[in-house]
């Protein structure tokens, strides 16, 4: 098992390069100067502007600001800010290294269980009153966009409930509303693929073994086939988060969260390629480590993989 992982997180490394190429490349093909960014009210003092090319190495061919850039990056050093000079991009990234994971995490988390319990129940009662109920529940809550969602969870639950703060981060009440919003889609995407696997399931012959042996329906849904439902439903649980991650970018602006997916937007407006830059590379590793996570959590739920990876 720790070599598979080892394995693993050495495979990283080519994904970070080429993320760096593609980011880089389409960073860099954004039209604007950045100089002309920091030096705002002095963008006509043209000494000042090639000191600091010089100091942000903007003067040097774009191969080898790429080369020195990359060099730096894979070992934790994003250089400085374009935007707020002279401050270096891990400064700026502050809080949000834990502010845009932990909103992901949090909502896959909740997600998950109401997901598949959803799901299960749907498949459960097929083609009955309580499995359409769930399926238009589900079409509902997977058609809306996030900020059509958000705007109504804001009107009921901190206008006219007065619940909830509208916006802002700092304390739980206030992490319940972005949470939501990414949630509920996930959990209804999370709900139908359950139903599916679930069905799929249910029609194996094993189950209708455990039928035949008189064992109990509760006992053959959640102890026998929802361990075989599990297994797909986590492997689109990595993909979901990747897409919790860029949805952080929405969720954090309607909320004003001052998360990676809100500053990204800004630093791509303020020329501040470093920062953009420095963001995208980390929702891929997050995006690779909890993907990591996923397969190892394989192992509890299958001895088959356990012993895979075991002799990997």
């Amino acid at each position: 098992m720790v070599v598979y992982i080892l394995k693993r997180l050495i495979g990283i490394v080519p994904v970070l390069v080429v993320t760096l190429i593609v980011t880089f490349g389409a960073i860099r093909a954004l039209p604007g100067d950045p100089v002309t960014v920091m030096l705002s009210d002095h963008s006509a003092n043209v000494e000042m502007a090639d000191r600091l090319r010089a100091e942000y190495g903007l003067d040097r061919p774009v191969l080898q600001q790429f080369v020195d850039y990359s060099t730096h990056a894979l070992r934790g050093q994003f250089g400085f800010s374009y935007r707020y000079v002279h401050v270096p991009v891990i400064e700026v990234l502050g809080t949000g290294l834990v502010i845009s994971p932990l909103l992901a995490l949090a909502a896959i988390f909740l997600a998950l269980p109401f997901g598949i319990i959803a799901g299960t129940f749907a498949a459960v009662h097929r083609n009955q009153f309580a499995d359409t109920a769930v399926i238009v529940i589900l079409v509902i809550a997977l058609s809306i966009p996030d900020f059509a969602i958000a705007t109504f969870l804001v009107y009921l639950l901190c206008i006219k409930l007065g619940l909830l703060p509208v916006a802002g981060w700092g304390s739980l009440a206030q992490a319940v509303l972005p949470v939501a919003v990414l949630a509920v889609p996930s959990a209804a995407y999370i709900a139908r693929l359950s139903r599916t696997f679930m069905l799929e399931v249910l029609q194996q012959d094993y189950i209708r073994t455990l039928r035949a042996k008189g064992l109990g329906e509760r006992l053959v849904i959640y102890r026998h086939a929802l361990r075989n439902v599990l297994i797909p439903v986590l492997t689109q649980a990595g993909i979901i988060f990747g897409g919790l991650l860029s949805n952080t970018f929405v969720v954090e602006t309607i909320f004003n969260i001052p998360g990676l997916g809100r500053l990204a937007i800004e630093s791509v407006f303020a020329r501040d390629y470093p920062v953009a830059m420095a963001v995208v590379l980390l929702f891929v590793l997050f995006f690779v480590l909890i993907n990591l996570m996923i397969d190892v959590l394989y192992a509890a739920i299958d001895p088959r993989l356990r012993a895979r990876m075991a002799a990997a």
